[in-house]
């Protein structure tokens, strides 16, 4: 909670926040669902204030490892936060002009989408 209102009052928060997170788990992964799932989240709401300060290249790597947080049957378990994620991905690959990421991306959506 205190997170969450120190980030109503200024997003620069959750970013720095958001960084040390993934400082942490290049260490290592966290293992507990819980705190994966809520760094994953975390790492949505700062890919889309990135996004919206067009810092594009700090979006992705937000979103990739929001991806990387996700559990292994996370279509099936997270499918919100899965969605977001990698519709993010795909828009961001599309802004940067990145056409290799793109195809992956879309097959990922296409293949687990419940519906358009």
């Amino acid at each position: 909670n205190l997170l969450k209102s120190a980030v109503a009052n200024n997003p620069t928060i959750l970013l720095l926040a958001a960084d040390q997170i993934n400082l942490f788990c290049k260490g290592g992964n966290p293992t507990d669902p819980e705190e994966c799932s809520f760094f994953a989240d975390s790492n949505v709401t700062a890919a889309k204030i990135a996004i919206a300060a067009s810092s594009l290249v700090q979006a992705r790597s937000y979103i990739d490892t929001g991806i990387q947080l996700l559990q292994e049957d996370h279509w099936q378990t997270q499918y919100s936060l899965s969605l977001d994620l990698f519709e993010m991905s795909a828009s961001v690959s599309c802004m940067l002009g990145d056409i290799d990421k793109m195809p992956n991306v879309l097959d990922e959506i296409l293949s687990n989408g419940k519906s358009f």
